[in-house]
């Protein structure tokens, strides 16, 4: 029977590579005979002996195909590292000239600062002009002018969901994703609706509740594209319009619309509990931020649920009256993801004689046709057509919701915060100040937001020194 077995996958192994090496290498790269040194992350190696037959089957083919296009062998390269040290070894493999590994199919993009702030990576911009596809899988992680690695799905923007039942128990008459669907959800609108929403709630009952953080990453972006920092360190926290978003968030809570924050025993504040005790409960809250895979858990809560993107101020125009799909300069925001095709720095080493951005184009050429079947590249090819349609997510109870869902992640650009902090930015000097506390530092300590946000600036540009970033 294992003979049998043997004689079916040399078969297919042959019919695959006939069928599939023609089409892969369309730029005629060679490595010549050199050997590539791939990460991998959960995903098969067909070479390893307790790798499964219907795995070997499905993979083999491909490698040796690739071996066959661009003219190399491979080795699989496993860390010695437990995860968050990860990058360090990377970072000495890199500066000792001899680079653990050429490319990989998942990097994390909450490593990308750190790994390029000490040379550690290669930027791929290069390569990525040569492959068809939308430009934000491109500027993924886009992080100082450089990419370093690209993403083949529109990413899952966050936004903010409500309760329709306790909305509409209050007597509203439109819910949150009508109004954005009338174009009505301007800072002036969004602030009347929810001052209007409160005073016909339950005593006890908030119409929103927000953790600051989460409002500094996701509501900025939808106001002009403002972040607290830019992915070429310029800092935005202290643009007009990212003080005007926050100046939003202050006139919510000083109107008694935002709920208060549950505190710990030891009177620390519990943002990330709080919604998850009041919104996810059906009680208490009737809007507040949820991420993707928070959403399922709401259905199994049996709440009646809803999508709304954030609303825009001054900085995002809306073209055409009642259509919000005319709005300019409105971005919804992601900020963590697998990166494929990155390429550690200085892997030329490893390709004597050969040219630094010929190998780096070669190696992300070679990861894109071994990582992605014809029809899967057919498929990230045609999202880059203007007019490509996005098929809506399931796991929306209303067609409105999953249709401003699906624009919004149309809509979308990278945030860096969540890489900035994991790098140990935002922080200096005895660490006193971070992006993630900064922006609650107005609210917990009841202080002026532009004040605080700008005394901040000479720390972070200071840690943004320390790292290498700036000049």
């Amino acid at each position: 029977m294992k003979k049998l077995l043997a004689l079916v996958l040399a078969l297919a192994l042959a019919l695959s590579l006939a069928s599939t090496a023609s089409a892969l290498n369309d730029l005629k790269y060679d490595l010549q005979g050199n050997t590539v040194k791939i990460r991998l992350w959960d995903n098969v190696n067909p070479y390893a002996e307790d790798v499964s037959e219907v795995d070997k089957a499905a993979w083999l083919p491909r490698y040796e195909a690739i071996k066959e296009a661009y003219n190399c062998d491979f080795e699989f390269y496993t860390s010695t590292s437990e995860w968050d040290d990860m990058p360090a070894e990377w970072i000495l493999s890199v500066s000792g000239g001899a680079p653990a590994w050429h490319v990989t199919n998942n990097l994390s993009s909450m490593w990308v600062m750190n790994l390029a702030a000490n040379g550690a990576l290669a930027d791929i911009s290069a390569a990525l002009e040569e492959i068809e596809m939308p430009q934000l899988f491109k500027d993924a992680s886009l992080t100082g002018g450089a990419r370093y690695g690209f993403i083949t799905g529109f990413p899952g923007p966050e936004g903010l969901v409500f309760n329709r039942a306790m909305i509409q128990e209050a007597g509203m008459e439109y819910d949150p994703g009508e109004m954005f669907k009338m174009g009505k959800w301007d800072y002036d609108s969004f602030y009347n609706y929810m001052v209007e929403l409160q005073s016909k709630l339950p005593e006890g009952t908030y119409a929103f509740f927000i953790d600051p953080n989460y409002w500094g990453i996701f509501a900025p972006p939808a106001n002009g594209g403002q972040m607290a920092v830019h992915t070429d360190f310029t800092l935005g926290l202290t643009s007009d319009e990212y003080i005007e978003t926050f100046e939003l968030l202050e006139k919510l809570i000083a109107a008694g619309c935002v709920r208060p924050v549950n505190r710990s025993e030891e009177g620390d504040p519990d943002y990330w509990g709080t919604p998850s005790a009041t919104f996810d409960q059906g009680v208490e809250v009737a809007m507040t931020h949820r991420a993707g895979w928070q959403m399922g858990g709401l259905t199994n809560n049996g709440l009646d649920w809803g999508f709304v993107p954030y609303p825009w101020g001054s900085g995002a125009t809306l073209k055409t009256e009642g259509d919000y799909t005319s709005l300019e300069n409105y971005y919804g925001s992601y900020y963590d993801m697998g990166l494929t095709g990155s390429v550690l720095k200085g892997v030329e080493v490893d390709f004597p004689g050969m040219d630094a951005e010929y190998v780096t184009k070669a190696l992300v050429h070679l990861a894109y046709d071994l990582l992605f079947s014809e029809e899967e590249k057919a498929d990230i090819q045609a999202k880059a057509d203007p007019d490509y349609e996005l098929e809506p997510e399931g796991q929306f109870n209303d067609e409105l919701s999953a249709e401003l869902h699906t624009w919004l992640k149309k809509h979308t650009i990278f945030n860096p915060i969540a890489n900035l902090n994991s790098a140990g930015l935002g922080m200096s000097y005895g660490g006193e100040v971070s992006l993630y506390g900064l922006t609650r530092k107005p609210f917990d300590d009841g202080t002026s937001i532009r004040s605080t946000f700008e005394a901040a600036v000479p720390e972070i540009e200071a840690s943004f020194r320390d790292a290498g970033y700036i000049k």
